[in-house]
């Protein structure tokens, strides 16, 4: 991974969010940013 996708990984989980990764050809990977809010609360 590059510098920039793993700060780009840190800025993400800083936020509270979750962080998936896809790995890729030739060592690339994808991030995928998921975002958590609450929807219904009881």
């Amino acid at each position: 991974m590059t510098p920039e996708v793993i700060k780009a990984i840190q800025s993400i989980l800083s936020k509270g969010d979750r962080v998936e990764l896809i790995p890729g050809p030739n060592g690339t990977v994808k991030v995928i940013h998921i975002k958590r809010k609450t929807v219904v609360e009881k």
